[in-house]
């Protein structure tokens, strides 16, 4: 089969599920290929000084640094295989149907350049609360899987702390501003189990194709 790709993207804070939400459905829909938003930004990299400016002016997304990222997602969308630039090798749709790609990314279709590819957008309404308890033990799970790790991981540890209360929540706030209400589907915070059994029903519904293949 060949044709244009669905696209599904997946969004919401860093710390919301969105990674592993992805990465199962992408095992529930035949191997759907995943572009990863973080594998492409390069905002993470200002210093705090320019975030901050950023913030003042407004925030205005179409300044996000995301080179590859549009252009990737919309070959991807035709049906081309493009490289995979989180974990390497390349990216593409599985033989047949259902013809899905999956974006895990931040903003949604609030980003002009990458928000016209999508065609279907998942909102993970996590509590700012909770995304950041569960970034916090990223850190600390890294810690405890190789000790050795330790004294680096406690430097980004408290460099993360150090921004989060004057630029990254801000910056999250802005996100659930502008990204929540382009979604088509809202979920609260839940195990990922719950989060699929809400996701896939709703996806056979808007994709027919993909009805047999998530009744498996």
């Amino acid at each position: 089969m060949s044709g244009p790709a669905f696209v599904v993207a997946v969004a919401g804070p860093p710390g919301s599920g969105k990674t592993s939400l992805a990465e199962a459905l992408s095992r529930q829909l035949g191997g759907a290929p995943i572009l990863s938003y973080d594998a492409y930004e390069r905002i993470t990299a200002w210093p705090p000084d320019r975030v901050a400016d950023w913030l003042r002016r407004g925030a205005p997304l179409a300044e996000v640094p995301l080179p590859g990222l549009a252009t990737d997602l919309a070959a991807l969308k035709r049906g081309e295989s493009v490289p995979d630039r989180a974990r390497g090798g390349s990216l593409r749709l599985p033989r047949g149907e259902p013809r899905v790609a999956l974006f895990d990314t931040l903003l949604g279709r609030a980003h002009a350049g990458t928000g016209c590819h999508i065609d279907y957008l998942i909102w993970l309404d996590v509590p700012f609360d909770v995304a950041l308890a569960r970034k916090l033990r990223s850190f600390t799970a890294e810690a405890l899987r190789d000790p050795r790790a330790g004294p680096p991981l406690l430097a980004s540890l408290d460099a993360y702390l150090g921004r989060y209360e004057d630029l990254l929540r801000p910056t999250y706030a802005i996100q659930r501003q502008r990204v929540r209400p382009g979604a088509d589907l809202v979920l609260p915070a839940a195990p990922l189990a719950d989060l699929l059994a809400a996701a896939l029903p709703a996806l056979a519904r808007v994709l027919p194709a993909a009805a047999a293949e998530i009744s498996r």
